[in-house]
């Protein structure tokens, strides 16, 4: 049996019952108190609620050492008042660093660990202190593919692009996140994406989901007899991300008696409502408001199949809830879920067209509904895979030969004379001695800082320009031309829809919702065309306007038709005509988005190359000052 080591586990968020990541932090540091002797350091803030819970484990298990730590008030004040959370989490990091570095010279831990928040984008107070540390497990860099974007929700579209972005530009060889893969020992990815990336930029990892259950705690009914209408569950925030939306729409193309209740609320939950009501859902989509935990367990007993469609969750509680409760889990392949959903638990739907996503959902759907052995047997195998794979006892095995692992590699790499990296901006800056002045080393220094200035000024000018582009031009056009095509596309299958009804009311409702849609397509092109500043862009315009209006003399041809009483003629009509002209139409609205996507990458990649660029320039010109006044000192 290893020895134990001192371990020093930093959990911003660590805090028994509140789930999520705050009882990520808590189980880890729990679990790897029976393997070793754990400093935590955590919030103060979390200190009632572990001090309660710590009291009635003492006495049957091996507990870790709490260090509670949170700046001052005034920034505190700041954090709840403006919701400013990220910013003080990187505050407080700053300052753990500190409190890390003064333990250390105390204790002299062998290992350190960061686990809380779970986020790659943030930096942690473990890195620097000459041990091994482990970092993770860590996800989100997993990402929105732009057809799947909510267009229709802004405030959700505004931050899903910003955080696109943000992951790409953070994901780069030439940006933070090389940096602080250089600067840990051992990377464990929570996702596939996760690991994926930390491969393209030539760094190891080791995928482990950061999440967990303690099994002796859930209750586990027996499943009733599999009869009626397919019942499926949704449970988590109603929110863009979490795919709502698309569960909605693939409910109803499924044309299936499936029922769907969604427990929990959310900034899109009035948003949902409207659109079950839309699509004629209301009597068959239940919208129950958040439950207490306890109630939400017991739940799960009473469905068939779990449905969560998100599009970027690192982890996921409620689909392996789901799973141990034997309801296999329709999901996208991508997140937490995707690791979670191995192969015959359910059914994982490639990421790809907003209308091939919902056909894979509606399908999944529909086998359930037909296949009702094959609830049975996946429920089966969903929870043999959660009570395999995530089990915080098991779960806290595994990071005890990753502990192993990274004292190993440790030891390895000081044989080797690997140097360790560190992670900047994380600790004290360490300054000379003693100052050395001259006449001549001031006016060098001066002389440099205008230079570096200028130089600052020059491409802080063409940063703007370059962010302006985008936000004039690329960004308008990304959401004018998404939004064109995706309300195209729904009035085409309105138009679909008119040509094989023979209702009369029915057929009224629809020749509204496609005059609707045809409005909207011509405000967002009308729109669009007010943001082209660039001759291809204009001529991919109007390339697109000319096939809009080839689509639109036809369709009129075919309405002509049906209201004369030949249907069969205009189905003919549209069979003949009008659908290769829509996908003539829709081809040039693809490219036109597809070229705003171009256009946003350059500018990007443009802007990123103007910062690599100053980043060095100025780097050479602080080091040429550095040596010259170096030199002017020593010979003063």
């Amino acid at each position: 049996m290893s020895r134990r080591l001192k371990v020093l586990i930093c959990a911003y968020a660590c805090e028994p019952g509140k789930g999520s990541e705050p009882e990520v932090g808590w189980q880890w540091a729990l679990q790897m108190a029976l393997f070793h002797d754990v400093t935590v350091v955590t919030r103060a803030n979390n200190r009632p609620a572990i001090e309660a819970a710590l009291e009635p484990l003492r006495s049957r298990q091996e507990v870790p050492v709490f260090v509670y730590h949170d700046r001052g008030p005034l920034l505190l004040d700041f954090k709840r008042r403006f919701k400013a959370i990220k910013l003080y989490y990187l505050l407080w990091q700053k300052s753990a660093w500190e409190l890390v570095e003064m333990l250390h010279k105390v204790h002299q831990y062998d290992l350190m660990h960061h686990v809380t928040f779970a986020g790659f984008r943030y930096p942690t107070a473990i890195w620097g202190h000459g041990v091994p540390s482990v970092w993770g497990p860590i996800g989100g860099i997993e990402s929105v593919p732009t057809h799947l974007l909510p267009w229709h929700h802004l405030g959700s579209l505004l931050f899903e692009v910003i955080r696109n972005f943000n992951n790409l530009v953070q994901a780069t060889p030439f940006h933070v996140l090389p940096k602080r893969a250089r600067a840990t020992t051992l990377i464990l990815a929570s996702t596939f994406e996760m690991r994926r990336v930390f491969d393209k930029l030539g760094f190891v990892s080791r995928l482990m989901p950061t999440i967990g259950l303690n099994f002796s705690e859930l209750p586990f009914a027996k499943k009733r007899e599999l009869t009626g209408p397919l019942r499926l569950l949704y449970v988590g925030n109603i929110i863009t991300l979490k795919g709502v939306d698309l569960a909605l729409e693939a409910l109803k193309a499924s044309q299936t008696a499936a029922t769907f209740t969604l427990i929990g609320s959310g900034n899109y939950l009035e948003a949902a409502r409207r659109q079950a009501r839309r699509m004629g859902l209301e009597t068959r989509v239940t919208f129950a408001a958040r439950l207490p935990r306890e109630e939400v367990l017991k739940a799960y007993a009473d469905f068939d199949v779990f449905l969560l469609p998100s599009l970027h969750d690192t982890g996921g509680y409620s689909v392996i809830e789901a799973m141990f409760n034997e309801l296999p889990v329709i999901c996208l392949d991508c997140g937490g879920p995707a690791v979670a959903v191995e192969a015959g638990c359910g059914t994982k739907v490639p990421l790809g067209a907003r209308t091939k996503v919902i056909a894979g959902l509606a399908t999944a759907i529909r086998r359930y509904d037909q296949e009702r052995d094959a609830i049975r047997a996946e429920g089966k195998a969903a929870r043999a895979a959660v009570l395999r794979k995530y089990e915080w006892n098991s779960k806290g095995a595994e990071m005890n030969e990753c502990y192993q692992e990274a004292l190993a590699r440790f030891r390895t790499e000081a044989r080797q004379k690997v140097p360790q990296g560190r992670y900047p901006g994380m600790g004290r800056v360490t300054h000379l001695a003693h100052h050395m002045f001259s006449v001549r080393g001031l006016i060098a220094a001066a002389a440099g800082l205008l230079v570096v200035g200028a130089l600052g000024f020059l491409s802080i000018d063409h940063l703007k320009r370059e962010a302006g582009k985008i936000v004039h031009d690329t960004l308008p056009g990304l959401t004018y031309a998404g939004a064109a095509n995706a309300s195209l596309a729904q009035g085409f299958n309105r138009t679909l829809m008119y040509l094989i009804t023979e209702d009369k009311e029915q057929d009224a409702r629809l020749r509204n919702e496609i005059e609707t849609f045809n409005r909207m397509t011509t405000q967002y092109l009308a729109t669009y065309k007010q943001a082209i500043f660039e001759t291809e862009d204009r001529k991919e315009f109007e390339e697109l306007w000319q096939h809009r209006r080839e689509y639109l003399k036809i369709r009129e041809r075919v309405f002509s038709l049906v209201e004369a009483g030949r249907r069969r003629e205009a189905i003919e009509l549209c069979e003949r005509e009008l659908s290769p002209a829509f996908l003539r139409y829709k081809a040039s609205a693809d490219e036109l988005f597809q070229y705003n996507m171009r256009q946003g990458q350059s500018r990007g990649e443009n802007i990123m190359a103007s910062c690599t660029v100053t980043q060095l320039a100025v780097a050479g010109i602080v080091i040429g000052i550095f040596v010259v006044g170096f030199f002017i000192g020593m010979f003063k």
